[in-house]
């Protein structure tokens, strides 16, 4: 049961710790978007968002051989290198540069150096809903979901934090924590772009347990994922009784809804399941 155990904490704390392609790509270009953000007064949630869709997160043929981030086609007016691709239509010319770099700066010229994207430059940068729209209504691209499929990135991956300028945001909390059959707990919460590291002490005051756990954002403020610890119990002869738990975790700003399933590893008065539920609030 030990060995099981362990083998299911390893296999979370594996997959929790890998980056999709979208997490890969937000933090290789999040500082090139707040920099063109700072020149040219573009969402820097927006340039994210419109590089991750039309680039694949940087793995469509365009990004990897042309550094074209960002499906902008070759026009009237370019006179650099270019890379066929099949979009509307095939065969297709679009832009080509040498570095990703050149394409983030490319989109930026492109949409403050062309009349019928000006209007979106009266909105705040702050209101990527508006510039998403925007976008859709200028004919940045014919998909007619597109502004949907902009802000669903944005919200998902939560790329509004850029629109500050700041890449630097607080990920460490202690927390409070009140539920059934633990009354009350205290605890420390690490958050590291989608994954949640914790550890907590939790007293029902008849019986207290401490854990240690790691969850994955499986859906926007979903989280899932183990914790592992001990049960203390000091009427029993064995008062430290190993246990495992698998938990969801709904996140709202600095509340945490948190339910689950404890496993001991031997036997409590002859259960072998512990329901929770947590209310959890992390203190700023």
């Amino acid at each position: 049961m030990k060995n099981l155990f362990f083998l299911l904490l390893s296999s979370c704390l594996i997959t929790a710790q890998a980056q999709t392609k979208t997490e890969k790509y937000i933090s290789k270009y999040s500082s090139i978007a707040i920099e063109e953000m700072k020149r040219y007064n573009i969402p820097a949630s927006i340039t994210l968002a419109q590089g991750i869709l039309e680039s694949g997160a940087g793995e469509s043929r365009l990004a990897i051989e042309g550094n074209n981030h960002f499906g902008i086609k070759c026009h009237n007016n370019w006179n650099g290198e270019t890379i066929i691709e099949n979009d509307d239509e095939e065969g297709e010319c679009f832009r080509k540069y040498t570095k990703a770099t050149e394409s983030y700066r490319d989109h930026s010229l492109f949409l403050t150096e062309r009349g019928r994207y000006e209007f979106l430059f009266r909105y705040k940068n702050t209101d990527y809903k508006k510039w998403a729209k925007g976008l859709k209504k200028a004919g940045y691209a014919t998909n007619p979901e597109y502004s949907t499929l902009l802000i669903n990135l944005i919200e998902k991956n939560d790329l509004s934090r850029f629109d500050d300028g700041n890449l630097q945001q607080k990920s460490f909390y202690f927390a409070h924590s009140y539920g059934f059959p633990y009354a009350t707990g205290l605890g420390a919460y690490y958050f590291h772009k989608r994954i949640i590291y914790s550890t907590e002490v939790n007293t029902s005051f008849v019986f207290s347990e401490a854990n240690i756990g790691c969850h994955y954002e499986v859906l926007n403020k979903f989280y899932t994922g183990l914790n592992s610890g001990v049960i203390y119990l000091p009427t029993k002869e064995k008062d430290l009784i190993p246990q495992a738990s698998g938990e969801l975790i709904y996140k709202n700003n600095f509340i945490l809804i948190r339910g689950g399933v404890q496993f001991p590893l031997d036997e409590i008065g002859g259960c072998q399941l512990i329901p929770f539920l947590k209310l959890t609030y992390l203190i700023d």
